[in-house]
């Protein structure tokens, strides 16, 4: 695993959950309290119109409501922000931290609105220059208008953007998109991937 353009490297991009973060998987716990079997449970919260709900064209409130037909329950609160705990991974805000003293580093996520807001209240986008959230976008990974939405508003080539991600699907998109692009396995080979960049610049 290597930044091949490392001299290159104008703009960071990191996605948070899976990378920033643990604990963004709500999806156990919401068929849990449903008593829903997990696999019929993370079908039906992908159909229930979960792409327009990460990419701000739904609200919330219709999204469980299309839910509830699915599933025939009826869910009256938003259960996406009811069970959202995410933890830091401290070394890799720590190494951002650094980074951002060197580099323009932002947050490109994809995310729904309450987890937005939880991630806003407990201030884990602070260390970003800025955060590029894909409901607010209204664009989401792997869709190639996330990422020329971000190096535009950057005002970068896409070859001087460097993406982080724990999805491997998403990391192939940036790469088309012109993006440079690395595959977040563990938090501890890609920080020593990114360790490199603050080398030559300390």
């Amino acid at each position: 695993m290597d930044v091949t353009h490392n001299d290159r490297v104008r703009l960071l991009i990191f996605d948070v959950g899976g990378v920033m973060v643990d604990g963004f998987d709500v999806r156990p716990a919401i068929a849990a309290h449903l008593g829903i079997e997990p696999e019929r449970c993370n079908a039906l919260l992908k159909a229930a119109d979960f792409r327009q709900l990460l990419t701000g064209t739904s609200t919330v409130a219709a999204y469980w409501r299309s839910f509830s037909e699915l599933a025939g329950t009826e869910v009256r609160e938003d259960l996406w922000g009811a069970f959202f705990r995410p933890t830091r991974r401290e070394r890799m805000y720590a190494l951002v931290e650094r980074l951002a003293e060197h580099y323009r580093v932002v947050a490109g996520t994809n995310t729904l609105d309450p987890h937005y807001v939880v991630h806003q209240r407990q201030g884990d986008y602070d260390v970003f220059h800025a955060t590029y959230a894909s409901h607010l976008l209204h664009a989401a990974k792997p869709d190639r208008a996330f990422y020329d939405a971000i190096v535009q508003a950057e005002r970068v080539a896409p070859a001087d953007a460097l993406f982080i991600d724990d999805l491997e699907q998403n990391v192939d998109a940036a790469r088309q998109a012109g993006l440079q692009a690395l595959h977040f396995s563990d938090v501890e080979t890609v920080a020593d991937v990114l360790e490199r960049l603050l080398a030559p610049r300390v």
